[in-house]
């Protein structure tokens, strides 16, 4: 299938066009054929997809760190003129060569040794940022159905959730815990790039650009990579999932999607009649990236499959499983180890005669637990009240944060108990010196809607009239989770309603930059890209006008292409700061000029509107 996909005007076609993409494959897949698509550095290299591409990654952490060239996004891309940017990153796709990665380590929760990162420079950051957007509706579409890791709307609670309800309904207890060893470093590049071409990605071209990053060296180590994929890199996590398809394909094509001579229409009705009339090995497979768990019916088939995956693993895939790491385990005696929480099942009242019991993994939740601590201990003895409260406010986000991961854990009131206790003894020995004092959680001011379900006190800090608290790791309940609905994913009208359903959280507006083509050939055309009309002012215009709701911040009108003005609502502030969307208001016409006119009489406004207009003036410092 070749694309025409030169001529991207706004983020709105690129959506249609990658949802376009997972549909081909879909539909291909589901008649048991591989999609076919070619004509992809096109879009890749298009204006629209290049500017989604840096928005995305200037929206991620680590995007301020340079790579081995010392560049970085803010100054060299985000304070760059608009046509400059874009014609670099469209050279780099015509003639890619990539920079040597940079080596950096970080700490691994809850060990000693350390992770290596390879950073790519910005510059190669964004061109494979541009290559997935717009291989992974096409690579989504083909994936396992139970593997949850590093794919769009899916987490860790569905990967255990997943678990659970194969427990449930079938009766099995036995399980493989697997860990390959050192996955992301032993990747065989010429099975990965065979493995992309049979998914779909029939572009030579991209695959000889892919090829050329996984073959760049790493500074002061190698000129070449000849194996594996730089954890830290954009492109590794969807790289690693279409290597490890693989395995997916290979033990689901064994017991799940077995072909059979009649088709079923209910899944369970398959696996019954497989169960009853062969002699094959039940196996269900749940994948998080390289741990995975393999559930069957009793230990000799447990051990049976322990072998096999070893063999298909290193045969097909030159990898091996982690001896010490891979176990079989019987959920009824003991507990698995996976994704930082601990599972078993327990005598109980169900129909299987057992209900499941999970804790957060001791280990690493004691980790994670003894770094808010430390970050507690670290709030300077000599700082402003607004600083400690400013600190309080981050660890209380962690905190939460924690509670929010290990909710699903029907045992994570027991497991926080453990904990909340210290916590909250080095948040008072630390606020004491502030004349911090013990607070009923419900007589503070922050975290409202947690608090005031609370008469447990908790360290807090006086500030003004209010109280400021730190709060407790045992402000938590068991939530149910529900099992992945397949028909969730961001590459159709369908699975984003479901993901808005579940989450309350609405995707983003596509960015409304079609609004302003014209204006922005015509402020180009006029020269008008001075040092504040730079990539990331036309970039973030269009988020502010999204944020806006399409409508005047004064007047409240609705806004059409030719009244649209982008105002700056503190012009004085630094290059690095005064394009940002939290400083950018969308007006008409003829707000702004009453905005900028400070001269102007608006005293015949309504008092709202009024009131706003001298709002802006006053941040402007346009006094009348």
């Amino acid at each position: 299938m070749a694309q025409k996909f030169d001529y991207l005007k706004s983020e709105t076609e690129l959506r249609e066009i990658t949802d376009e993409l997972y549909n081909t494959a879909r539909v291909a897949f589901e008649e048991g054929n591989r999609p076919s698509v070619t004509g992809l550095v096109e879009i890749m290299s298009s204006e629209t997809t290049i500017v989604t591409a840096i928005h995305n990654i200037k929206s991620n952490k680590g995007s301020k760190t340079p790579g081995v060239d010392y560049k970085t996004m803010q100054k060299d891309y985000l304070e760059r003129p608009y046509k400059w940017v874009i014609k670099d990153i469209q050279d780099a796709f015509k003639r890619f060569t990539p920079q040597k990665i940079k080596r950096q380590f970080i700490d691994k929760p809850g060990k000693t040794e350390k992770r290596p990162l390879g950073i790519p420079s910005v510059r190669d950051r964004i061109v494979q940022e541009c290559i997935r957007i717009v291989l992974e509706p096409i690579l989504e579409a083909q994936f396992f159905k139970h593997s949850y890791g590093f794919r769009p709307m899916r987490d860790t609670k569905m990967a255990l959730q997943r678990i659970t309800d194969l427990v449930h309904k079938t009766g099995y207890y036995w399980v493989v815990e697997g860990d390959i060893s050192k996955c992301f470093d032993k990747i065989n590049h010429r099975k990965l790039l065979k493995r992309l071409y049979h998914m779909g990605i029939k572009d030579r071209r991209v695959l000889q650009i892919i090829k050329a990053m996984l073959k760049a060296g790493v500074l002061g180590e190698n000129e070449t990579s000849n194996e594996g994929s730089q954890q830290g890199s954009v492109l590794s996590p969807l790289l690693a999932n279409v290597y490890m398809d693989m395995l997916d394909e290979w033990l689901s094509n064994q017991w799940e999607n077995k072909r059979t001579r009649y088709k079923y229409s209910i899944q369970w009705g398959k696996m019954a009649a497989l169960r009853e009339r062969s002699n094959l090995i039940p196996e269900y497979l749940v994948r998080y990236a390289d741990d995975f768990c393999v559930l069957t019916d009793s230990k000799e088939h447990a051990e049976w499959l322990k072998n096999r995956i070893q063999k298909f693993l290193h045969q097909n895939m030159k990898l091996n499983l982690s001896g010490e790491k891979t176990l079989i385990t019987d959920l009824r005696r003991n507990y698995i180890k996976f994704l930082g929480f601990e599972y078993k099942v327990v005598k109980g009242n169900a129909k299987k005669g057992y209900i499941t019991r999970t804790i957060p993994n001791r280990k690493s939740l004691k980790s994670k637990v003894d770094a808010i601590g430390k970050d507690i201990n670290n709030i300077h003895i000599h700082a402003s009240k607004e600083q400690v409260i400013h600190s309080i406010n981050l660890i209380n986000s962690k905190i939460r944060g924690l509670i929010n991961y290990y909710s699903n854990c029907s045992w994570v009131n027991v497991a926080m108990k453990e904990f909340g206790h210290k916590i909250a003894m080095v948040a008072y020995r630390r606020l004491k010196q502030y004349k911090g004092k013990w607070i009923s959680a419900k007589e503070t001011q922050n975290l409202h809607n947690v608090h005031k379900n609370y008469n447990q006190k908790i360290p807090a800090l006086k500030y003004g009239d209010i109280y400021i608290g730190v709060t407790s790791l045992t402000f938590c309940k068991w939530e149910t989770i529900f099992q992945k609905n397949q028909n969730e994913t961001p590459f159709t009208e369908e699975g984003r309603r479901k993901h808005f359903k579940r989450t309350k959280k609405k995707r983003q507006n596509a960015r409304l930059e079609n609004m302003l083509t014209e204006k922005t050939s015509m402020l180009i055309a006029q020269g008008l890209t001075g040092k504040n009309y730079n990539f990331e002012f036309y970039m973030n215009r269009a988020y502010a006008l999204n944020r806006d709701k399409l409508k005047c911040r004064c007047c409240g009108k609705w806004l059409y292409s030719e009244t649209v003005y982008t105002h700056r609502i503190n012009p004085n502030l630094p290059i690095n700061l005064v394009n940002k969307v939290s400083n950018l208001a969308s007006m008409d016409k003829a707000c702004f000029e009453l905005v900028n006119d400070g001269k102007a009489g608006i005293n015949h406004l309504e008092p709202k509107m009024r009131r706003k207009i001298e709002s802006f003036r006053e941040r402007l410092g346009n006094h009348k």
